[in-house]
């Protein structure tokens, strides 16, 4: 491997010859003594980055040059351990926007400046997943640089990892966060009821509000407009459902300016009676 560029002490660049991609090589005292066009010492290569997206892998470089290199490393470790658990792919700008706001994160506890996090009952009720993963990497944190996070800071981590694997900005995803909490809530005291987030049901629409969320805040009508043609079939047959989705697109409306048409409209009705079925059957 040759040196393409010095990005500082432990990290460098190269040209991988298969794919042309210029990859970061990160590795404690890698550039060393060491010059562009110089062999690089692959015994001391600790972690190489592979970003395709040549404006990220830029931004990534730039990023690496201010940061002690164990920050980017635990970074890299709580990706990694989030794409093995949730099994996707990210949005490969995790690397800069996890990485850069831990960094910063680890100073401000140094300082004992710690940051509330009011979005955190929402990502533990519609995010579980990503919430835990959260939990683990304050404990990898913990064990790894001997910095005790809070549960808030698991909470922006998993909004960083949200982020990622909806493919969208931090601010589309906290709309979409912040659309299933409302959905959520109208569902609950329009039947008076409490979720069993165990069920199977719930869990499925939990994954449909996600998908419908995204459209709402797209501007996007993906579903099918040949499944309205359901739609007076589900009025008839799940009336309480149906009312109860008719305020949901009442509340999506108002707030977001999107319009919920006739094909939403019978699958949020599909999914609001299977939970409530489960949750009457029990």
């Amino acid at each position: 491997m040759v040196i393409k560029k010095i990005l500082n002490n432990s990290a460098v660049t190269t040209i991988d010859d298969a794919t042309r991609i210029e990859k970061v090589i990160m590795g404690k005292g890698i550039a060393f003594q060491k010059k562009p066009g110089d062999i690089l010492n692959e015994e001391k290569i600790e972690k190489i980055f592979s970003i395709e997206n040549q404006n990220e892998n830029l931004k990534f470089q730039s990023l690496i040059s201010e940061i002690p290199i164990e920050h980017i490393k635990v970074s890299e470790n709580i990706i990694s351990y989030a794409k093995r658990k949730l099994d996707v792919k990210f949005d490969e700008h995790i690397y800069i926007s996890l990485t850069d706001h831990l960094s910063f994160a680890f100073r401000r506890y140094s300082k004992g400046i710690k940051i509330k996090n009011n979005m955190l009952w929402d990502i533990k009720r519609i995010y579980k997943k990503e919430y835990n993963i959260g939990m683990w990497a304050v404990e990898y944190i913990k064990g790894e640089l001997g910095i005790k996070m809070d549960e808030d800071e698991a909470g922006f981590i998993a909004l960083h990892i949200i982020d990622a694997s909806l493919n969208e900005s931090m601010d589309n995803t906290i709309n979409i966060t912040e659309i299933i909490d409302g959905i959520l809530n109208i569902i609950k005291y329009f039947f008076s009821i409490e979720f069993n987030e165990d069920d199977m049901s719930y869990d499925r629409l939990l994954t449909h509000l996600k998908y419908f969320a995204q459209r709402v805040v797209s501007r996007k009508n993906a579903i099918d407009e040949e499944e309205k043609s359901f739609l007076e079939i589900v009025k008839t047959n799940y009336k309480e459902a149906y009312r109860c989705v008719g305020k949901i697109k009442s509340f999506i409306e108002k707030n977001y300016d999107y319009e919920v048409k006739g094909g939403e409209i019978v699958y949020l009705t599909l999914h609001v009676q299977r939970v409530i079925s489960s949750l009457r059957d029990k």
